[in-house]
């Protein structure tokens, strides 16, 4: 593989592929490793790299998936807010207007009529896998279900930067909240305002009033997009 770089025209240098290194050829001498095909690889492209959609003119900036978890946790004990999984978005990620996270749980409830709710939290003060979540703002809801009957059940929320570079806003966006056949109420946008410069944590929780195997996390995933 010869990949030629920007030289001067009328130049004689070539950059080629020898073994796992890029080397600058110089009239047939190698003079420089320039760097190995596995940091290649490693290496993040820029957040403003943009890819054309099909053969229009179309862009978009890159998005894809932070974190992927699948714990199969109940919630360790009962009658609050139990961290099923967690994920902490690293400082500087909300650099830029229109950087946006969605937000997204899925998993279990049991075949009885005791009490089953499941949240989303953004912006927790401490989110530790089975225990109780402190701080943060309430971005996605399935309020309590009694229904009879195994079922699955869903959350998804939505997380966008607006304003300024650093000026610590946000908006949650509740997108789904549902257990079986009962579809919750969607929550209003909330403003949100947690430290740009600083880890915010994003947690699920289960609340199971009677019994902690009511409820089972099995999906937990949050997506950027730049």
């Amino acid at each position: 593989m010869t990949i030629t770089p920007n030289y001067a025209a009328g130049a004689q240098n070539q950059t080629t592929l020898v073994g796992t290194e890029l080397v600058d050829i110089d009239n047939g001498a190698a003079v420089k490793v320039r760097a190995t095909t596995t940091a290649i690889a490693s290496a993040p492209k820029n957040s403003s790299a943009s890819s054309q959609f099909g053969s229009g003119t179309g862009t978009f900036l890159e998005e894809g998936n932070l974190s992927r978890q699948t714990p199969a946790n109940n919630p360790a004990s009962t009658n609050a807010d139990i961290v099923l999984a967690v994920y902490a978005l690293p400082a500087n990620s909300f650099d830029a207007a229109g950087r946006c996270l969605n937000i997204f749980a899925q998993g279990d409830v049991a075949n009885n009529t005791n009490s089953k709710r499941i949240k989303l939290w953004y912006g927790c003060t401490t989110a530790v896998v089975g225990s109780a979540v402190t701080g943060g703002t309430l971005i996605a809801d399935t309020g309590a279900y009694t229904t009879t009957g195994a079922a699955g059940w869903i959350v998804e929320s939505n997380v966008v930067k607006y304003g300024a570079s650093g000026s610590n806003t946000q908006r949650g966006l509740h997108a789904s909240a549902q257990i079986g056949a009962v579809v919750g109420s969607l929550l209003p946008s909330t403003a949100l305002t947690a430290t740009e410069n600083a880890t915010i944590l994003i947690a699920v929780t289960g609340n199971a009033a009677t019994a902690a195997t009511d409820i089972t996390l099995q999906f937990f995933e949050v997506n950027a997009m730049n």
